[in-house]
């Protein structure tokens, strides 16, 4: 994909030096979240696409170590799901409901 963004223009954007964007762009260093976030943004890459492509880069790079484990782990992760909002605070875009008890209400109700 051409977006008319050199890595001069990009690495300006990220506070680094081109040769720092260059190793980052072809894998020999990694892109920190917010960079990546960053450089979506600019590119006009929506923001769950970049953070998508971001994971699946480290899950791939936990993968050469041990497949078998990670493998394990995501079993346990997709087996868990159901118990995610029990654990993780997960932003309210409902100004109403701010917190997970608020939520649990909301969804014991069912109107």
């Amino acid at each position: 994909m051409y977006s008319g963004k050199t890595q001069a223009t990009l690495a300006k954007a990220l506070f680094i030096s081109e040769a720092t964007y260059s190793r980052k762009e072809n894998g020999l260093m990694k892109f920190e979240r917010q960079e990546a976030l960053k450089i979506g943004k600019l590119l006009g890459i929506k923001e769950d696409v970049i953070l998508g492509y971001w994971m699946s880069d480290k899950i791939y790079d936990l993968m050469k170590d041990d497949k078998e484990l990670v493998y394990k782990a995501l079993k346990i992760v997709e087996s868990n799901f159901e118990n995610y909002n029990d654990c993780v605070e997960i932003p309210c875009y409902n100004n109403s409901y701010s917190n997970v008890s608020d939520r649990k209400q909301r969804k014991r109700k069912k109107f």
